[in-house]
């Protein structure tokens, strides 16, 4: 579940919760009024003591650099409890506040909000820190453990109320917070929090056996400083340099223009750790090209006008040099540059080519707000400039290569593999339920031999660049026109699922070809015949469309027909006609289909926590029939949708039912990918869980990777609607498609589930050990919970258990049994774990309040 905010001013929404945190301040300095320091009498440190060193504390900070986010380490708890103890708590409040605003304000040079919001949560996090403190000491002696405590205490509440109001804040500006994030905002800074306070303590037990130990504390603290930078500084090279050796891999492996770029900005991007990557090229005497990576691996182009007039063309391009734009420069020429781009900072290095400077390449703003760039990465970026420069040379010769085998030397059209590598990607779109269909046209020439024979293979030539040309000009736009050898074309129509269509455009083409064709000074007649086979109804495979496609065009040759769409009798077969659609429609209204329950274990507890339903269809012929048999048929049809109210409405009512005896066990339902596009979907299931009292996190929703990719506009606005109820959601078969991390992390999913052709051998293949190892990892790194299906056996659950998994599912659990049977089992379950000394709670869950519904 996500909570979100109304639209208004970002600035407008903080600045109330500015006040509450000056506010909580204020207070906490009148609770603690005129206390004195808690060990005066060993020591008391004055005021200026304490500001410097909360200034101190945040101009040496420590940069730690986690993933792609740069992160600041200020150990502001060392000063804090050393004012615990040696100074008045309104002192100590002083000096943090004035102390580290100073140096937001004049040395990071804060903007107005953000000074105000750091100032105000320095204050309120000190005086609730000191508050704890106090409280938790009491009257006792501050050199007992029981301050120790305190202090702990005291710097983790603070930490603790810290992590939440940057949470809060950064809500405020997005206008969603996930509960996780709460979550992981209370404990994020803890261990640091606790790191630091123990620095403090032990400064702290210093100065009070002896005050004359403060110079060697002083000594002590630069050098570890010094250290730490000195470490983190060679760290940081020896990343770079790894970094650097992957990215010339990735490089160097991949040949086509298009995804050297993407590979080139990516890898710059995260090399450099910035936001944005981008190429310019800008040819000789004008305007150029911009290519940007968006945040979803999307190459964007646009159009840049660079000349050299431009600042930066003589920077980069008339002086081959790299120029570093910093935050804070004073240069006119470079802050323009920031403003006109949008961008706090930047880097821009020469791309060099044969003939000089071909374009630059840039990375703008660096990750973060703590670190900028500097000249080591304005040297990284050149090295990754000249990696680049090579790369895309040899990718335009690869794609030059690649474009003549993919294309027909004679009239330029598309050759039989380009076609053939079109027609899988269309299909594959219709397959996902992105494209409706797909329509091939196949043309023959008639008499085409006997102008080869009679007039010779130059006007046989001619003759055949006349025909590519006209139907290039007369396909429709998104058509894909090639020659297939000979006097043979083809005309793929990517999004077409209707005949007629097909049909109208082969009829076109053929008026295309009707007028004269002039070859040098003879006129020829040109006829055709075509044939029409469109998918899925002729076939799903491209080797099925050409032969359907074929056998049309020999049958239009046959009967001068001209234009001819293929028919099972055309091919002297006369199969029975496939009655399963038919059959489907009556299985379901004769009620045929049967949904099974596989339940799914705990690894942790042992105990089973819910159930995946499965349908079954009991046809009276052919028997049980599982989903690949005739889900399928039901996309194709129009009967998904009473397929999939049957599966959803027996597993939520069986759901009910269970709950009412006292059993908490979810239910996983599996959708379809042309499920998630139904606009009905969310109101429907919402309806369901309210008709039969079903919480909603005991309802879970699988889907597969490519069903959400394939249209991510779409299906992630609906999967954030499920979510929104407390639907759980699941990615099926994770590992198999698309896993793609950007997409994973940007989706309101709950788990993922491990896909069983790697579970399954994971206990003899060190390969697919190492899948499912890393699908866990992922899932425990992102908070998902992991579920692994098809353990078929002891030794694959052990070591499962081992490497943390969440929850399993398969035979050595259990077959799938139908839904009527699972309660049984689930008592003979229960009785078997009490017998080994296992005990189960019954979670609490709230049910959906009483509303009217409609069936699915």
């Amino acid at each position: 579940m996500s909570a979100r905010v109304p639209t208004r001013h970002p600035a407008l929404r903080v600045v109330p919760f500015i006040g509450a945190l000056i506010g909580a301040a204020v207070a906490a300095a009148y609770v603690l009024g005129d206390a004195e320091a808690v060990a005066a009498e060993r020591l008391e440190i004055p005021w200026w003591v304490l500001l410097g060193l909360f200034a101190g504390v945040e101009v040496f900070v420590l940069h730690v650099q986690i993933k792609r986010e740069a992160r600041t380490v200020s150990m502001s708890e060392i000063p804090l409890v050393l004012g615990m103890f040696f100074a008045p708590p309104a002192v100590v409040l002083a000096a943090r506040v004035f102390g580290s605003g100073l140096v937001y304000a004049l040395y990071r040079r804060q903007g107005p909000l953000k000074l105000s919001f750091n100032t105000a949560l320095n204050a309120a996090e000190t005086g609730l820190a000191l508050l704890v403190f106090r409280a938790v000491l009491g009257d006792a002696d501050p050199t007992d453990h029981l301050a120790w405590a305190a202090a702990y205490l005291g710097a983790c509440t603070a930490s603790a109320l810290a992590g939440l109001s940057v949470t809060f804040v950064i809500f405020l500006f997005e206008g969603v917070l996930r509960w996780r994030d709460l979550r992981a905002a209370l404990l994020k800074g803890v261990p640091m929090a606790v790191l630091t306070t123990t620095a403090g303590l032990i400064a702290a037990s210093c100065l009070v056996l002896d005050p004359g130990t403060a110079w060697l504390l002083a000594a002590a603290a630069v050098i570890v400083v010094i250290a730490y930078r000195a470490y983190a500084s060679l760290s940081e090279r020896h990343l770079s340099l790894e970094r650097l050796y992957r990215f010339s891999q990735v490089v160097s492996a991949t040949p086509e223009v298009d995804e050297v770029m993407r590979s080139v900005l990516a890898q710059a991007r995260d090399l450099l750790r910035a936001e944005v990557a981008e190429l310019t090229f800008v040819p000789t005497g004008g305007a150029g090209l911009r290519v940007v990576l968006d945040s979803e691996g999307v190459l964007q182009r646009q159009e840049a006008d660079l000349d050299d007039t431009d600042w930066l063309w003589r920077q980069v391009v008339a002086r081959n040099e790299s120029v570093l734009m910093s935050r804070g420069d004073k240069d006119p020429a470079v802050v323009a540059h920031l403003a006109a781009r949008g961008m706090r900072e930047a880097i821009v290095a020469p791309l060099r080519g044969e003939s000089g400077v071909v374009g630059l390449v840039a990375v703008a703003d660096r990750m973060g707000s703590v670190r900028t760039f500097d000249a080591d990465d304005v040297r990284l970026l050149e090295t990754v400039a000249n990696h680049a420069s090579v790369a895309l040379e040899h990718g335009r010769l690869v794609d030059r290569l690649r474009h003549e085998a993919m294309h027909d030397g004679l009239t330029g059209l598309p050759n039989r593999a380009a076609l053939e590598s079109a027609a899988r990607d269309a299909l594959v779109q219709t397959r996902v339920g992105a494209s409706p269909g797909v329509a091939l046209l196949l043309m023959d020439l008639d008499g085409f031999k006997e102008v080869n024979d009679t007039l010779g293979h130059l006007h046989g030539d001619l003759l055949l660049k006349v025909v590519a040309d006209r139907l290039r000009t007369h396909a429709p736009e998104t058509a894909l026109v090639a020659r297939l050898g000979g006097d043979e074309f083809a005309v793929l129509l990517p999004t077409t699922a209707q005949v007629d269509e097909a049909l109208a455009v082969g009829r076109a083409l053929l008026a295309s070809l009707e007028e004269p064709a002039s070859l040098e000074d003879v006129r020829l007649e040109v006829g055709a015949s075509i044939g029409v086979s469109v998918a899925p109804v002729d076939g799903d495979e491209i080797g099925a469309l050409l032969k359907c496609a074929d056998v049309a065009m020999y049958a239009a040759k046959s009967a001068s027909a001209g234009v001819v769409a293929y028919r099972r009798d055309l091919d002297g077969h006369d199969p029975a006609k496939l009655l399963i659609a038919t059959e489907l429609r009556r299985g379901l209204a004769d009620d045929e289909l049967r949904v099974y329950a596989q339940p799914q274990l705990d690894l942790r507890s042992g105990e089973v926590v819910g159930v995946e339903v499965l349908v079954r269809w009991q046809h009276p012929e052919r028997g049980l029939l599982l989903p690949d048999e005739f889900v399928p048929v039901a996309e194709r049809t129009g009967l998904l949708r009473p397929l999939t109210a049957t599966v959803l409405g027996e597993g939520v009512a069986a759901c009910a039912r269970w709950y009412a005896e006292g059993r908490v066990l979810g239910v996983a339902v599996n959708l379809s990918p042309r499920s998630l596009l139904d606009p009905d979907l969310v109101a429907d299931v919402e309806a369901l869980l309210r008709l039969h009292q079903v919480p909603a996190q005991l309802l879970t929703l699988e889907i597969t990777e490519g069903s959400v990719i394939s249209d991510l506009a779409r299906t992630s606005g609906v999967l954030q609607q499920l979510a929104d109820l407390g639907i759980r959601l699941s990615v099926d078969d994770f590992g198999t498609g698309y896993s793609s991390l950007s997409y994973l992390s940007r989706l309101p999913v709950h788990e993922v589930k491990v896909d069983k052709h790697f579970v399954t051998t994971m206990a003899h293949d060190a390969h697919d050990a190492a899948i499912v190892r890393s699908v866990i990892d992922l899932g425990q790194n992102l908070g998902l919970r992991v579920v692994a299906e098809g353990v078929e056996d002891a030794g694959t659950l052990a070591l499962l258990t081992e490497l943390g998994c969440d929850l399993a599912q398969g035979y050595h659990l259990s077959r799938a049994m139908p839904l009527d049977e699972l309660p049984a089992w689930h008592d003979a379950h229960q009785a078997a774990r009490a017998g080994a000394g296992f005990t189960s709670q019954r979670p609490p869950v709230t049910p959906l309040p009483q509303a009217g519904a409609t069936i699915l």
